[in-house]
């Protein structure tokens, strides 16, 4: 695309941004008027494109553009919320009127309170380092993207069968103004795919295998598109001639979604300061403790390669490095407003959400990996550490966040032996406490995917895993 289409780029976000503010600064006038003391506008102006290609067929395109702003007010520490994505001047006087009588009618909590405004980098911005033409693709480019994606897994094996490959564009401006002097804003644009397939070898029909990436920059899109559809054609390919699982407890091999979905979701809930302060955390008590010996966890909304990149958080606080475990002692646990205020701390920059919900509370681009350089290197490593076992790609089932206990099923499994994959296994049952996996020491590899874009998640081998095989 040529130079000339930044300025458009940033044209189109300037403009979004006057709008959000035309839109934020009349509610929180008219949010005053109505007897409100303090009051927050979280506004989304953007615009989503997206296709899908479902068993051959182009199925689903869907265009969405207009913009959402979400009212806080608080009363008395009374909490009030309204949203709407309406435009005009008496729409938005009705909307702050409505929030308000809802906090009339709240109960009152003297920790909803609005944070008072922290620095914001404006280098992390991510509006000025916005690839331009992903705010510039149309309909037919995601519709030939999620084709191609079909397509491209496809040529890897005649026996694939593609069940749905999606692609989307998103672009857009995200605006916080609040009464206590937060007023910031960003602009940021993403691409999007997803595949999901299975294989068909005459009467067998082998698992189901799924893989997803965003990107901010379009150069990295074809390499990304590549690397999915092998992943998935070469795992689907992989799971005929599954065999029946062994029952055994013992080591197990993550791979780094069904790490993160089995093991690590535990850890990183109860992180949250207010499952602390609801007694909903086994991590309670526990700050300067070793938890999981081994394995660090940063989240890093810095690093501009994470989706999850960002200069604020829900709240307009600045987003900045949190350092979770180091060599597996626990630092700390995150906060928002809400939080800090509960405990007389201070937020973290951790709020989450939208324009049409409160903040809530969360990570925004986690880095998890081993605390030395010597760790295994990659998933063929863990396997020779291992030597005998199971190794899972995913993991479908419940996970307890509060006590840690999992139980499931191992989804695109494989049986080690020797430290080499020997054959797929048939869907087999595991389950175990995650906390006691991270205790016992989960040893990591070096190397780590990231997951949908965002987390950046290592393999992990963990022992004293019950695995129940079929009879």
């Amino acid at each position: 695309m040529p130079s000339s289409d930044q300025p458009t780029a940033e044209a189109n976000a300037l403009q979004q941004r006057a709008e959000l503010e035309r839109r934020a600064d009349l509610l929180l006038e008219a949010a005053r008027a109505a007897g409100a003391k303090e009051a927050e506008v979280c506004a989304r102006s953007g615009r989503s494109l997206s296709a899908k290609v479902e068993k051959g067929d182009l199925g689903q395109v869907q265009s969405d553009e207009g913009a959402t702003c979400g009212l806080r007010v608080l009363l008395d520490g009374r909490l009030g919320f309204a949203s709407t994505n309406q435009a005009s001047d008496e729409a938005l006087r009705t909307m702050a009127a409505e929030a308000v009588a809802i906090a009339r009618l709240s109960p009152p909590d003297e920790a909803n309170v609005l944070s008072a405004p922290t620095s914001v980098d404006s280098a992390a911005l991510m509006g000025p380092r916005v690839d331009p033409t992903l705010a510039a693709i149309g309909v037919r480019q995601v519709v030939e993207g999620a084709q191609e994606l079909a397509d491209t897994a496809l040529a890897h094996d005649p026996r694939l069968s593609v069940d749905q490959a999606s692609f989307s564009a998103v672009s857009g401006g995200t605006l916080v103004v609040s009464t206590a002097g937060v007023r910031q804003f960003d602009f940021d644009a993403a691409l999007s795919l997803s595949l999901m397939a299975l294989a068909v070898d005459g009467d067998e029909t082998g698992g189901f295998d799924y893989r997803g990436v965003a990107v901010r920059q379009k150069a990295e899109l074809s390499t990304e598109l590549r690397r999915i559809a092998s992943e998935v054609a070469v795992s689907c390919v992989g799971n005929l001639g599954a065999r029946a699982g062994q029952t055994y407890q013992g080591p197990v091999l993550f791979a780094p979604g069904a790490l993160q979905s089995a093991i690590l979701q535990p850890l990183l809930g109860s992180a949250s300061a207010i499952a602390v302060q609801r007694g909903r955390s086994a991590l309670s008590g526990k700050i300067g403790e070793r938890v999981a010996p081994g394995l660090t966890v940063v989240d890093d909304p810095t690093d501009r390669r994470s989706i999850g990149a960002r200069a604020f958080d829900r709240e307009g606080l600045a987003a900045h490095r949190f350092d979770l475990l180091v060599d597996g002692v626990l630092q700390g646990f995150i906060h928002n407003g809400y939080s800090a205020a509960v405990g007389g701390a201070t937020s973290t920059g951790h709020a989450q959400g939208g324009a049409r919900g409160v903040p809530g509370l969360g990570f925004h681009a986690l880095v998890i990996g081993p605390s030395s350089s010597e760790a295994p290197e990659d998933e063929a490593a863990l396997m020779r550490a291992m030597g005998k076992g199971l190794y899972i790609q995913r993991f479908s089932g419940s996970v307890d966040p509060a006590s840690g206990d999992f139980s499931g099923t191992a989804k695109s499994a494989r049986w080690v032996d020797g430290g080499e994959v020997q054959h797929a296994v048939q869907e087999v049952m595991i389950s175990g406490n995650a906390f006691e996996v991270l205790s016992r020491g989960l040893t990591v590899s070096r190397q780590a995917e990231r997951l949908g874009g965002s987390s950046q998640v290592c393999w992990g081998l963990g022992d004293g895993i019950s695995v129940t095989g079929s009879q």
